[in-house]
Order: C-alpha cells, then structure tokens, then sequence
C-alpha cells in the first residue's frame, strides 16, 4: 500500500502538468514570506485575465514540466534557490501579465520574477521586463492604424491644397478678364 503523501504528490504533479498543458504561456516567480493577503491580491487581479496563479515546490515543478512534454527545461527557470516558487498560467495577453507581474514584484520585494514560457519559447528576465515595458495590445493598433492614416491623410491635404491654389488662380484669371 502507497503512502498517503506519495499519492498527494502525484496528484498535485498530475494537476500542474495538466495546467501545463492547457494554458500556453506561463510565468514562474519565487517568493519568500509574502502574506497571504498580498497574495490573494494579486490572484483576483489575474482572473479578470483568464489567469490563474499557484505556489509549488520547485521538485513538483520540475516533474509536471517533463510530465506534461513541455519544451522548456527547468534549468531555464533558475530553480537553484530553495523553497517554493509560483507560477503564473495564462490564456491572455503575455506582456499585460508581464506588466502585472513586474508591478506587483516592485510593490513587494520578496516576489521575483525568474523567467516565462511564452508561444513555445523561453524567456529570459531582461525580456519580461522589457515587455512590461510596452503599451497595451489595443494602444499598439491604434499606433499602427494611425501610421498607415498618416500618409493618406497627408496626401489628402496636399490635394485640398493644390485644389484651393488651383480655384485661386482661376478666380484671379477670371476677375483680370473681367477688370479690362
């Protein structure tokens, strides 16, 4: 007969791998004697986003990552420091969850972001930072939409002008006629 805390190990692995497997990108944070309360902050902030946040032990972590066949080493994720880690699972928009991640490690100095698994990819510390940095999904469109209205408003207002010029002259002409 199996020892009882066996069989909850292998079920907590079974329940990571199976996160794992279906949200596509993740972050993994390590943090020490952050409160309970700071951390249910954080955890409602996140489902508004289609994210769920949860704390495992680095062994675990290890373990449901070559369980669930992910392509991410676990030495990527710089698991060297003791004690647990949490891992951010996402459906929604990487650098919003970059975004919040970074705020919320810079309101709480015991949160560290060590790394993410983004489309497949792994991603290092300096690029999470820097996503954290971009503007929102929406305000890149619109900045795009405004790129390409650019040139054609431009071009608009060149032709209104050559018109008013245009209608100028001919008036002028026209009133000279007249005149003499």
């Amino acid at each position: 007969m199996e020892k009882f805390g066996k069989i909850c190990k292998e079920h907590m692995v079974k329940e990571i791998a199976d996160r794992f497997k279906n949200y596509p990108n993740f972050f993994v944070t390590s943090f020490n004697n952050v409160g309970v309360g700071e951390m249910e902050g954080l955890r409602k902030s996140l489902k508004k986003d289609i994210s769920t946040y949860m704390v495992a032990k680095n062994a675990m972590l290890k373990q449901a990552m070559k369980k669930s066949g992910i392509n991410a080493k676990a030495e990527d994720f710089d698991t060297s420091t003791s004690g647990t880690c949490g891992v951010l699972f996402t459906k929604g928009d990487p650098v919003a969850m970059s975004r919040l991640l970074m705020d919320f490690s810079k309101n709480h100095d015991k949160v560290k972001v060590r790394a993410a698994f983004i489309n497949g990819e792994t991603i290092s510390l300096d690029t999470i930072k820097f996503m954290s940095t971009l503007p929102s999904r929406e305000i890149l469109l619109s900045m795009t939409v405004a790129g390409m209205k650019s040139p054609v408003t431009g071009f608009v207002g060149i032709l209104r002008n050559l018109l008013s010029n245009l209608v100028g002259v001919v008036d002028a002409i026209g009133r000279k006629k007249s005149g003499k």
